[in-house]
């Protein structure tokens, strides 16, 4: 079942969670956020940030990060849904859960959708 489900079962999964995800989220689901929904804070640059620094080891120093709780800001929630779905950590249903807090937030959205220099991720803008 392993490799039937890699090749055909996960991407006929994963499509159908980009339009689950389009209906359900819209066009801001596919975009790298640009507002921290936990904190109400726009974010700063990881260089411009006051943590110590083996928190940041890894990261771009131009990678938006939350001021306040260090949430980096740097992929947009498709991207995480696609990495953890791939490799099994969660499935559709719980990482709507999860998310749906976030896309309740009408600023996040909005701020989000208003951003500078964004753009929506290719599965966002396939046809069906």
């Amino acid at each position: 079942m392993g490799i039937l489900d890699r090749l055909i079962f996960r991407p006929r999964k994963i499509k159908a969670a980009r339009e689950y995800f389009r209906e359900r989220f819209g066009p801001a689901f596919f975009m790298r956020p640009v507002y921290c929904y936990d904190c109400n804070k726009k974010p700063i640059k990881v260089k411009d940030a006051d943590i110590v620094r083996h928190v940041l080891d890894g990261l771009n120093d131009e990678d938006p990060i939350c001021p306040e709780c260090s949430w980096v800001m740097n992929t947009s929630s498709w991207d995480r849904f696609i990495i953890g779905f791939s490799d099994g950590s969660f499935t559709v249903e719980e990482f709507e859960k999860w998310e749906r807090k976030t896309y309740m937030n009408e600023k996040f959205v909005s701020e989000t959708l208003n951003g500078a220099n964004q753009d929506i991720v290719s599965y966002y803008s396939f046809s069906r």
